[in-house]
């Protein structure tokens, strides 16, 4: 689930453009679409290219910023 909180200085155009990047940043809506339709199982060249896509994510997401 996401949400966004309003802050006392935020307008409501910046409210919804930071809940629109976290919702497209958390790839809800590519899951959405995939399982939207019957498809085929991956090949294995493609679940190679996932797997390092998921990897640069979670390296993005485990970096502490100062």
């Amino acid at each position: 689930m996401i949400y966004a909180i309003k802050n006392n200085w935020e307008t409501n155009e910046k409210l919804i453009l930071r809940y629109k990047k976290m919702f497209f940043q958390s790839r809800i809506t590519n899951k959405i679409r995939t399982e939207r339709y019957a498809v085929r199982t991956t090949s294995d060249k493609k679940k190679r290219e996932q797997a390092i896509v998921r990897e640069h994510y979670r390296m993005l997401n485990t970096k502490v910023y100062f």
